[in-house]
């Protein structure tokens, strides 16, 4: 039950810092970011994009999430079936 917590622990704490470094210590130009550039139109459709305007993709969120929580699962079904032999 101990390396279940643990592998709790471990992946809970492996999100948390993904997270905070995916959103606070990234650019727009890492795979592993969350943020995306915000962009505006003009009237002749041109894309103009505003300088340091950047936001977080909720999707890019649920997306790491649902990673995290796929490792969460298959660590703790690796350390039962360690711990049964």
């Amino acid at each position: 039950m101990n390396r279940l917590v643990g592998v709790f622990l471990f992946t809970l704490f492996s999100y948390l810092l993904w997270l905070y470094l995916a959103s606070n210590h990234s650019t727009p130009d890492d795979w592993w970011t969350v943020k995306y550039i915000r962009e505006t139109h003009t009237e002749d459709n041109d894309i103009k994009v505003i300088p340091h305007h950047f936001s977080t993709s909720s999707i890019k969120v649920l997306i790491g999430s649902g990673v995290f929580i796929l490792l969460g699962t298959l660590l703790s079904i690796f350390v039962r079936e360690k711990t049964k032999n």
